[in-house]
């Protein structure tokens, strides 16, 4: 019977086979929405993830002061697990006797640093929990570009400060006000 809805014969089909019930999905509808939906859902996600939503693509700020300038290169969406890199370049104008990076909380809360290269002189946190990474005295008309490698715990999620600021001991040169969102 070509072309019918019904092309097996009835009495060819197994005794609990309803053809009703599990071929035309009769009294069955509302599953029939909701898996279209959570397959549309899904797809969105994987847009929304092909589109960068949930972060790893590194954005750049600048800030500059008298005495030097400073550039910051780092995601900011990241998820949960991910490893990415921070690049930090200082540009001294001035001689700078002990330049400072300040990060804020948010870039160490709940993240781990795998490592910091070039090795600073001395590196410690304030009373905010802010880390402070000191180098060597620059030259003015040096620049430095310090990476950190960094990597988010799973049960980091929601939004931080994730601010740096660019010091010559506790004498402030540059600013950059950012903020992060952990995904999980």
């Amino acid at each position: 019977m070509a072309g019918s809805k019904n092309h097996v014969p009835p009495s060819d089909l197994p005794a609990e086979i309803d053809l009703g019930r599990h071929r035309d999905f009769e009294g069955r509808e509302l599953g029939q929405w909701v898996r279209r939906g959570f397959v549309a859902l899904l797809f969105i996600l994987i847009v929304a993830a092909l589109a960068n939503f949930f972060g790893q693509a590194a954005a750049t700020d600048t800030a500059s002061g008298a005495g030097g300038s400073l550039s910051v290169k780092a995601p900011s969406r990241v998820r949960g697990g991910l490893t990415y890199q921070g690049e930090f370049v200082i540009h001294a104008k001035e001689a700078l006797a002990a330049p400072t990076l300040v990060l804020e909380r948010g870039w160490v809360d709940q993240t781990t640093v795998n490592t910091l290269e070039p090795e600073p002189a001395g590196t410690t946190t304030d009373a905010d929990g802010d880390l402070k990474v000191r180098f060597p005295a620059m030259a003015a008309g040096r620049t430095l570009v310090v990476y950190i490698d960094f990597q988010v715990n799973s049960i980091n999620v929601g939004t931080h400060d994730a601010g740096v600021a660019l010091y010559d001991g506790s004498k402030p040169i540059a600013s950059i006000s950012r903020t992060q969102i952990d995904f999980p």
